[in-house]
């Protein structure tokens, strides 16, 4: 039934579907927008530009024959699988964000200055609600290509963005490494501990086939702290320890105190502007000496 509503969807030209062509063996339809499903989306968001580059000859050609393209239907299949899990036994995907805007939405509104070329650039990142609670994540998605030792090296960069959210009086969030098997996941798991920076980040593991596996379940294994098991998506802020935590209420006390100064200071300044009967600034320049 889905494979032919799908099909419809392609004749109307709401979706495009293209099928990548493997050194070996063969693999399954891919499906993107197509021209009118972009038209609609236009037109529902009043922006018919919008949507516009997603249809583009060009940029659908690149995709089907991108490399990472393995890489980006499993993120994404990721979070399908959370909706799938929203859709049968509650919750709510309330973002999902790819790796082009990962980044972005883990700073917020921080400036970084000259040093984003540091920062981490995570697959995806998203928030997960269930049992009236909220959890954002960032995610690391594994397909086993990548070396140990490299895949270690990105948690300096995440330790980077979660020492300037502490900064900011912020908690990084957790950061989820997903995996496709259980032993890639315990090699994992020991690089990332022989790390120094993984002190500084909260991590969970799980090895998840998305097909099988929901990622909202008890799958996922705190990287430090308390070895209590697996644990759900949802509990992870309260399972995975949060090294920043005392820095955080030490800096907060230190802007507390820094701005109880400044208006001291300010009141001072408006308790001799009343003596003088002259603006709170202008003080100093009536006691100034005359030159």
């Amino acid at each position: 039934a889905a494979r032919h509503r799908l099909a419809v969807l392609v004749r109307l030209g709401l979706l495009r579907r293209f099928r990548p062509h493997p050194p070996t063996g063969s693999a399954p339809w891919h499906y993107v927008l197509g021209p009118v499903g972009a038209a609609l989306l236009g037109t529902e968001d009043r922006d018919e530009r919008r949507w516009a580059p997603q249809v583009r000859a060009d940029r659908q050609l690149g995709l089907e024959r991108s490399p990472r393209l393995s890489h980006m239907t499993g993120r994404n299949q990721f979070f399908v699988a959370l909706a799938a899990h929203a859709r049968e036994h509650g919750g709510e995907v309330r973002e999902w964000q790819n790796e082009t805007q990962a980044a972005a939405h883990a700073l917020g509104d921080l400036l970084v200055g000259g040093i984003w070329d540091r920062l981490p650039n995570p697959d995806g990142a998203g928030t997960w609600a269930e049992d009236g609670r909220e959890v954002s994540f960032l995610l690391e998605y594994d397909l086993g290509t990548e070396h140990l030792p490299v895949l270690a090296a990105k948690l300096d960069g995440y330790a980077l963005l979660a020492s300037l959210l502490a900064d900011a009086g912020q908690a990084a969030p957790p950061l989820l490494f997903c995996f496709g098997s259980p032993r890639r996941e315990q090699a994992a798991r020991r690089a990332l501990t022989g790390t120094q920076d993984s002190a500084a980040v909260r991590i969970a593991t799980a090895a998840i086939d998305p097909y099988l596996t929901s990622p909202a379940g008890p799958v996922w294994l705190p990287l430090s702290g308390p070895q209590g098991g697996q644990v759900r998506l949802i509990d992870l802020d309260a399972a995975l320890p949060d090294p920043w935590r005392d820095y955080r209420a030490r800096r907060a006390r230190e802007r507390r105190q820094a701005a109880e100064r400044e208006k001291a200071l300010l009141r001072a300044d408006e308790d001799q502007a009343a003596m003088y009967g002259a603006p709170a600034g202008e003080t100093a320049m009536k006691d100034a000496p005359h030159g």
